[in-house]
């Protein structure tokens, strides 16, 4: 008897949509596409439960007759290919025909259409595969396609979903990519019954500024290069405006958003020694060349693909974002007259993962046999320094000793204790702050209150986290549309931007995708420990030092940072005689 079998045609389907269909942004992408193909001029998305419960999407595009609204939701049906040979012509965003059929399999599908030369449209119900009602529908010319209950018949694909706040900005990501490559669409995104979006037809500039909020024309330079038949337009940022997290990086081929890190790594190349290696720079660049030249039928989802030539793309794109950067002079340039300390700026600059001095054009890198000036230098810079002192009484006073602004030295018994002093000043904050945050800390009043304004989807994260930032002693609330307004901070802390602060929490909660209200505030925490101190000055007192280490070893877990980093070392008398 045979082992091998068919598989029924609704579980075929629900494993096809699997790729497909992976969340709620996933139907997002595939209806919006849809409608683009259709050349709508008009796109209305409606979520409520974060696309959970429903999804609608409303075109004012060609629409269907009776005849195509029967076949569209079937696997494999669709009007852009004909032949093998069309898949290297494809110019639409869809193609594959298999969105409306992975949605049918998963949910309920509700599709009303109309065409311009009907009288009457018609309407078809779909769940689990099959057509549950049809019957004619008085709409306007376009179509209308509502999803509900993701994932009814799949339980466990439902509970894999994050909560409403991850899925919600899956959505809003979508969302965006297409109002950014379409710009001279209108669209419209309403989030339980509340319009966050409102995309009037326009030019990118102006598009760019209307999702992520006033003043970012003033951040961006227009890129625009022609090779050969090959065009690289758009827009990316200068390298003071680069952030720590990625999430805004767009890169659209033939108008199509897809993820490449081999391209984009040719534009953060472009900002080699302007930008911070941890930091990634704005980017919207679109990549047009001939269809027969890309591979877009990769995957099921479309995101990925691969170019015939793949290095000539490579250098291309590197060489056109380099000489927007030049063409703009926003390279830094250097202080020749700079009064520079080579200890101070060598040690504080030296990357010990890679072996090499960080920006050594900034050092004054002094030559020859100066290591008796520098040793000079040390001693008289740490006068109280037992290390360097010929009087033997400073060992018996066992007081602490700073090195290069970062280290404290200090004898306990038989040991010598080396503490990074930044990160023993982490860990006392997110202790101190760990211990109030289920209770309004205290705070002290700003002479003058701080606005922050934020771009839609990122108050839309704010609205989540507001209470957590007020919980570590923020006096923070809502200021007009998109807007929040510091009117205090958390008490016993020194050094502190509002804004960079407030604007680092939101990109905390994206990068790490925190889901449960206890992870958002953690990771609240953790960045707001390495962004504040308790003591700012570099050169620190005997006080401050004994301070340091006092509340140190009076928190729970005295050894580590709050991301796992060593807070000090220690050496015992043997293993430093050892060394000499």
């Amino acid at each position: 008897m045979s082992r091998i079998k068919l598989l029924p045609k609704a579980v075929a389907n629900q494993i096809a949509a699997g790729e497909v269909i992976q969340r709620p942004a996933s139907i997002v992408k595939e209806l919006i596409e849809n409608s683009i193909d259709a050349n709508a001029k008009n796109i209305k998305l409606i979520v409520k439960d974060a696309g959970k419960e429903s999804i609608t999407v409303i075109d004012d595009g060609v629409g269907m007759d009776k005849e195509d609204i029967k076949k569209c939701f079937l696997r494999h049906s669709t009007s852009k290919l004909k032949v093998a040979e069309d898949l290297y012509k494809i110019k639409t965003m869809g193609f594959r025909g298999e969105a409306l059929s992975s949605i049918s399999s998963v949910a309920e599908l509700r599709i009303k259409s109309k065409t311009k030369t009907c009288k009457i449209g018609n309407e078809i119900v779909i769940k689990d595969s099959k057509v549950l009602e049809e019957k004619k529908s008085d709409i306007q010319s376009g179509t209308i396609i509502n999803v509900k209950n993701l994932f009814f018949n799949i339980p466990a694909r439902r509970n894999f979903l994050k909560s409403n706040n991850v899925e919600l900005r899956h959505i809003f990501d979508e969302f965006i990519r297409s109002a950014l490559s379409n710009h001279k669409v209108n669209f419209i995104l309403i989030n339980e019954e509340a319009e966050v979006f409102n995309l009037k037809e326009s030019n990118l500039k102006k598009r760019i500024t209307e999702i992520f909020r006033k003043g970012y024309e003033k951040k961006v330079i227009e890129c625009n290069e022609e090779f050969d038949g090959i065009d690289i337009t758009g827009y990316i940022g200068k390298p003071e405006n680069s952030k720590k997290t990625r999430g805004e990086q767009f890169l659209f081929v033939n108008n199509r958003f897809v993820k490449s890190t081999y391209i984009g790594h040719a534009i953060y190349k472009s900002y080699e020694g302007l930008i911070d290696e941890k930091k990634y720079p704005f980017y919207i660049i679109f990549i047009n060349l001939d269809t027969s030249k890309v591979d877009i039928n990769i995957h099921p989802t479309k995101t990925e693909i691969k170019f015939e030539d793949e290095k000539l793309i490579y250098s291309l794109v590197n060489s056109s974002v380099r000489k927007t950067i030049d063409k703009y002079n926003i390279s830094p340039s250097i202080n020749f007259d700079a009064d520079v300390n080579f200890l101070k700026e060598a040690v504080s600059t030296y990357d010990t993962n890679r072996g090499k001095l960080k920006n050594s054009t900034d050092i004054n890198i002094k030559r020859g046999n100066d290591w008796d000036e520098i040793f000079e230098n040390i001693k008289s810079e740490n006068k109280s320094s037992y290390l360097f002192s010929d009087n033997e009484e400073s060992v018996v006073d066992n007081k602490p000793v700073q090195f290069l602004d970062k280290f404290i030295f200090k004898q306990l018994g038989e040991k010598l204790l080396v503490f990074n002093h930044r990160n023993c000043q982490q860990r006392i904050i997110f202790e101190k702050f760990e211990k109030g945050i289920n209770k309004f800390s205290h705070t002290q009043q700003n002479l003058f209150p701080q606005y922050i304004d934020l771009n839609k989807p990122d108050f839309e994260i704010m609205k989540t986290i507001i209470e957590d930032i007020r919980s570590i002693g923020f006096d923070i609330d809502y200021f007009g549309k998109n807007s929040v307004v510091i009117n205090g901070i958390p008490a016993g802390i020194n050094d502190v931007n509002e804004k960079d602060l407030i604007e680092g929490f939101i990109e905390e909660i994206k990068n790490n995708n925190a889901d449960i209200m206890s992870e958002r505030r953690i990771s609240i925490l953790k960045f707001f420990s390495k962004k504040v101190k308790i003591i700012t000055s570099k050169v620190l007192s005997e006080e401050e030092m004994n301070l340091i280490i006092d509340k140190l070893f009076a928190c729970k877990n005295p050894k580590y940072t709050p991301e796992g980093k060593q807070n000090y070392i220690e050496l015992g008398i043997e293993k430093v005689e050892n060394l000499f």
